[in-house]
């Protein structure tokens, strides 16, 4: 039986960072993915200055750029008749957000991965994991589709919201929460880049609008669960519906000028529903969102995903290698920004978002500490802290 230190299973975001974290640190590790690479997945795509730093350190920002042109994106958040844009307090010297096809990112880091020394497996489907994964039987490895078995000290679940890693050992999904908004996006070359990162939201619809890499955009509409239901005609339909509301954000001739090149992909609100799962015992541990699920509104999916993996690393190559706190950090960090982003994954309430809009735009500290909510640099508690609230609403603080 072949043996390995670590089996991580799934290669995108989470988990080739795994992969290039722990073979930088000398483990002998083997990524398994039934996905082939360059493939896509459904992704909100952004990623901000906390991010940019790490893939930096990493080396995955070198791999990708140089195979692809990136575009560096000021910040926008728009509607309730306001606007507040600017850039991020710099991590590292990074003050701007990033976007890139999940076909071009996922490449870059499974080819950083194999260039540190993982080893990858690809087209290849983890059917099952040896062990139960309790302390009197722990997971030692896996079981591969055509039979083959790998022993490994760790395995790894970074294999999406519907993990097999969680489902073979029975690790259920918990603390849900639900938003109200889906999203309908497509790419498209022939939008100028106007160098923002713009999220515009409004009553019963949205829009976002970003360059990704090599001059492509990405042009998401925002809608309630009625819009992405229906034939292909009719999402398309309703997605250019939604995209025209905004000529202000999208002007008609930039949009008629462009050329979609890829078909409407559906993220409906079902895909969108929160959770965190119990993340580690004997021998195993999910990351990703295996682990635990944010809404995408505000795009804290990868963030998350290389910062476990970035965790997991360096708690088993220390000294006293163990995961005892990483339930912990994981709860801690997503404290305040679970229930952040299914605030953003819902539209907006009259007589208390206009005037969330209206504080942000009139007060550029509020403003900025907005932005950087989004690089996890300022909690939503600091944020709305009860002086601005009470500023803002002329009032005791609304919950």
């Amino acid at each position: 039986m072949e043996e390995k230190d670590a089996v991580i299973v799934g290669a995108r975001c989470a988990g080739s960072t795994l992969a290039i974290a722990l073979a930088q640190r000398g483990w002998d590790v083997l990524v398994v993915d039934r996905d082939t690479f360059p493939s896509d997945t459904v992704s909100t795509h952004a990623f901000f200055p906390n991010t940019l730093a790490r893939y930096e350190q990493l080396g995955i920002l070198d791999t990708l750029q140089a195979s692809h042109r990136l575009s560096w994106l000021r910040w926008r958040v728009a509607g309730m008749g306001q606007e507040i844009v600017g850039t991020f307090t710099p991590v590292d010297g990074f003050d701007r957000a990033a976007s890139v096809r999940r076909i071009a990112l996922d490449k870059a880091i499974v080819d950083t991965a194999l260039a540190a020394g993982a080893e990858g497996r690809f087209g290849t489907k983890v059917a099952n994991v040896i062990g139960s994964g309790t302390a009197d039987d722990p997971v030692s490895g896996v079981v591969l589709d055509n039979g083959d078995k790998v022993k490994a000290k760790w395995v790894f679940g970074a294999d999406g919201r519907g993990s097999t890693v969680a489902g073979k050992l029975g690790i259920e999904k918990e603390r849900p929460q639900r938003g109200e908004i889906a999203y309908l996006f497509a790419y498209w070359s022939g939008i100028p880049d106007d160098g923002h990162g713009t999220l515009r939201i409004e009553a019963d619809s949205g829009m976002s609008r970003w360059a990704v890499e090599d001059g492509l955009h990405l042009l998401a509409a925002a809608v309630g669960s009625e819009g992405t239901r229906g034939t292909g005609n009719q999402r398309r339909k309703s997605y250019l519906e939604t995209l025209r509301r905004f000529p202000d954000t999208l002007p008609h001739e930039q949009l008629e000028a462009g050329e979609m090149i890829s078909d409407v992909v559906v993220a409906p609100e079902s895909l969108m529903r929160g959770f965190f799962r119990r993340p580690n015992g004997p021998g195993w541990a999910l990351l990703g969102d295996a682990a635990h699920f944010k809404h995408p509104g505000t795009a804290q999916g990868i963030a998350d995903a290389v910062e476990q993996a970035i965790y997991l690393a360096d708690a088993l190559s220390s000294d006293r290698p163990n995961l005892d706190g990483y339930a912990g950090w994981i709860d801690r960090r997503a404290a305040e920004h679970y229930d952040w982003s299914f605030a953003w994954g819902r539209f907006p309430k009259a007589g208390v978002t206009d005037k969330l809009f209206a504080g942000w735009a009139s007060d550029p500290a509020a403003g900025q500490d907005l932005r950087d909510t989004f690089s996890r640099q300022t909690d939503p508690s600091t944020l709305l802290s009860k002086e601005r609230l009470e500023r803002w609403f002329e009032a005791p603080a609304p919950a």
